[in-house]
């Protein structure tokens, strides 16, 4: 997970350059590369400022993820204990040994911060009642979140799991500042896999900082029009097709780290995913919001269990909660812009799907089933939280904080959990 990583290939499905890095087919044309095999160009995307990203995000995870320290390998097993009864380790690649991450355990006030975000207490009050100053505060959210992703890394999935990923907006710095956020959900349980934001501490290149002071809207109309107006906005963006933009978002002068473009979290984001749930699942399919760099992360993750079949990706829209039992004859229409999909319209008066299959042939009785149901409603939640609008006060990374902290309150309420 903390290696150096490169996803500048080619991302069409059946061309022999999917996903293979400095193919002789390639051919550089201005910010774009064409693929002289498939005839289709992808964005080059800065290996350097994905890296730095990287490694300024990772560090949160580091010790939790299932990975050997010597030689980066994920066969492991158990190996009995150490003097001090700590859980023991042994990679089967390069047969070392080592100490497992230690479960951490939440102080009194640790709880008590907790419990009053929980309720929904001003941070002033919170401030307060635990007689901290705000560098403190950070602290003591700081170890929240590792508290909820170590749990989230212990999480045992079914072997054939379904995964919804959505992207949304938090407000912060009590402004019209927006930090873009995406969430993963395993659909069965309603388990937050994963959640990153593109609040970095430490900056990346000056060309993948975020600057906007506009947002890409879509009006109101069919599940059809809104695939369509969303494929011809992707067209218009200027520079790369990466180049999303969701809205306003300054920092002050006194934050420190950087708002980066999405492209640089959503490829790190579903590499954390497929660490996350690698163990067990043998098969995996994705439903993903429509957006093209948010599938090139989740092919690039999944490359190697899509070329074996292991793993399907799909483009989702849907409207309504509550899909009919009986079977929806589908309408197929096409996406337009630069590939031109195939999508499946399945509608009745109170609900609409559309879906399109990227990763090859899917039974059409299988994409009716396709849904994001269990990222929307981690969303709702997260928008109706009594701590939301101290949330939107807060510096971009104490919301990243608080938002791990909140993904594991989550967690916690579901059975599964």
């Amino acid at each position: 997970m903390f290696d150096n990583v490169n996803v500048d290939s080619c991302k069409t499905m059946g061309c022999r350059n999917l996903g293979i890095i400095n193919s002789p087919d390639y051919l550089l044309q201005g910010n774009n590369v064409l693929c002289r095999e498939c005839g289709f160009l992808f964005p080059l995307i800065s290996s350097n400022a994905l890296n730095l990203f990287r490694r300024a995000v990772n560090h949160g995870w580091k010790g939790l993820i299932k990975q050997c320290p010597g030689c980066g390998g994920y066969s492991l097993k158990r190996h009995g204990f150490s003097r001090q009864g700590e859980q023991r380790m042994l990679c089967r690649l390069c047969n070392k040994t080592f100490i497992a991450a230690k479960k951490a355990v939440a102080s009194p006030r640790q709880t008590q911060l907790a419990a009053l975000i929980q309720a929904g207490t001003s941070l002033q009050d919170i401030r307060t009642a635990l007689a901290i100053d705000s560098t403190t505060l950070r602290r003591e959210l700081a170890h929240l979140s590792y508290q909820g992703r170590q749990e989230g890394s212990r999480f045992s999935f079914p072997c054939d799991i379904a995964l919804s990923t959505r992207a949304f907006t938090v407000r912060f710095n009590g402004s019209d500042s927006l930090l873009y956020v995406l969430v993963t959900v395993e659909e069965g349980s309603g388990h937050v896999v994963a959640l990153s934001t593109n609040y970095a501490s430490q900056p990346v290149e000056a060309e993948y900082q975020y600057r906007s002071r506009y947002e890409e809207r879509l009006p109101p109309g069919t599940l059809t029009h809104l695939v369509q107006r969303k494929e011809a906005l992707t067209m218009r963006r200027q520079g790369a097709l990466y180049d999303i933009d969701y809205g306003p978002a300054a920092l002050h002068c006194h934050d420190r780290g950087m708002l980066v473009k999405p492209v640089l979290p959503a490829y790190r984001h579903f590499e954390l995913v497929h660490k996350l749930t690698d163990e067990r699942a043998l098969n995996v399919q994705h439903y993903l919001d429509q957006e093209c760099f948010i599938f090139g992360g989740c092919l690039m993750a999944n490359v190697n269990d899509i070329h074996q079949g292991r793993c399907h990706i799909a483009f989702v829209r849907e409207r309504g909660t509550t899909p009919p039992r009986l079977d929806m004859p589908p309408r197929l229409f096409l996406s337009g812009g630069i590939r031109n999909n195939v999508w499946r319209a399945f509608s009745t008066r109170d609900y609409s799907l559309a879906v399109c299959n990227l990763t090859g042939n899917k039974k059409t009785r299988h994409l009716r089933y396709a849904t994001l149901r269990g990222a929307t409603a981690f969303i709702q939640f997260i928008q109706s939280h009594p701590f939301l609008p101290y949330l939107n006060g807060m510096s971009p990374g104490n919301v990243t904080l608080v938002l791990e902290h909140l993904r594991h309150a989550w967690n916690s309420r579901l059975p599964e959990a």
